[in-house]
């Protein structure tokens, strides 16, 4: 190609594409800045794509999390518009980004408009990102979870087992259940129930996992006091029955009976808040 016309019109397009991802890389961590995983996972990917290696960025983040990845081709695309009708080339292969302006045709402005095509590649994927990501996340920011049981509610590190109060299993609530009834705090995937009845494990329409753990060392009582109602692939719904528990026999066997309930498992990007005050005690960032 340069040997025929002395110039090399793919090479900014094939830049304008890579920046788009850092763009897209860019936007992803605006929408998760609180996330501290996030930022460190983000921040040297998107610097090393701004120096022509995208592979962090495109397999570390946009790939993984997939709108991203479509925000980074929709800006390189717009900006690959830009490039077209500014007639923007460069007179050398391979070096991109921040340092491919070395090799760019100074001819017809073609420092300044290699300037501008980066900057819309970057800001229409960063936008789109951002966009994207709201969509995504709404039902997520919008789902309900309320107590599984009647009682006084506490804090995880109120917890009278030390492994749960120690947050090590995940953030969560302790209650000292009134009746014994256990119901979904949520709409959810039933994920185990455990043979011995005193726990289960749901998984959130967001992703999140959630652990309703009823009595402390209540598996030693192998399902003695226990009655599951759900099985696992069960879809429930806020407030379905899940587990009734035998107060009395449970409390005469020498178990304490408070009902642990802790987020397992989370998407990467997303962080819990729990409030014991209000009805709906877990919001979603």
């Amino acid at each position: 190609m340069i040997a025929t016309t002395g110039v090399n019109f793919i090479n900014p397009l094939m830049s304008v594409a890579l920046i788009g991802q850092a763009g897209a890389v860019l936007g992803y961590m605006a929408l998760h800045w609180k996330n501290t995983k996030t930022r460190e996972l983000c921040i040297p990917s998107f610097i090393s794509t701004l120096f022509g290696i995208s592979e962090p960025a495109i397999f570390g983040v946009n790939l993984r999390y997939r709108f991203p990845l479509i925000a980074g081709c929709l800006g390189g695309a717009v900006a690959g518009v830009y490039v077209y009708f500014t007639h923007l080339v460069s007179l050398g292969f391979g070096t991109t980004a921040v340092p491919g302006i070395a090799i760019v045709d100074p001819s017809n402005n073609g420092y300044v408009n290699y300037i501008i095509a980066h900057l819309i590649g970057l800001s229409v994927a960063f936008i789109l990102t951002i966009v994207f990501g709201k969509m995504t996340n709404k039902k997520i920011d919008n789902q309900e979870i309320v107590y599984p049981t009647k009682g006084d509610v506490k804090g995880i590190e109120e917890c009278n087992d030390e492994t749960f109060a120690s947050k090590s299993l995940g953030e969560g609530i302790v209650i000292d259940t009134q009746d014994g009834i256990i119901v979904s705090p949520c709409k959810a995937t039933v994920q185990s129930v455990f043979p011995t009845k005193h726990a289960i494990g749901l998984r959130l329409e967001n992703g999140a996992a959630l652990l309703i753990h009823c009595g402390i060392n209540t598996v030693e009582l192998n399902g003695e006091g226990f009655e599951t109602f759900v099985n696992v692939n069960d879809v429930v719904k806020p407030n379905d029955k899940l587990i009734k528990m035998d107060l009395a026999t449970i409390k005469e066997k020498g178990y304490n009976t408070q009902v642990v309930t802790i987020m397992t498992e989370l998407p990467e990007t997303v962080t819990v808040h729990i409030d014991t005050t209000n009805k709906t005690w877990f919001s979603f960032n």
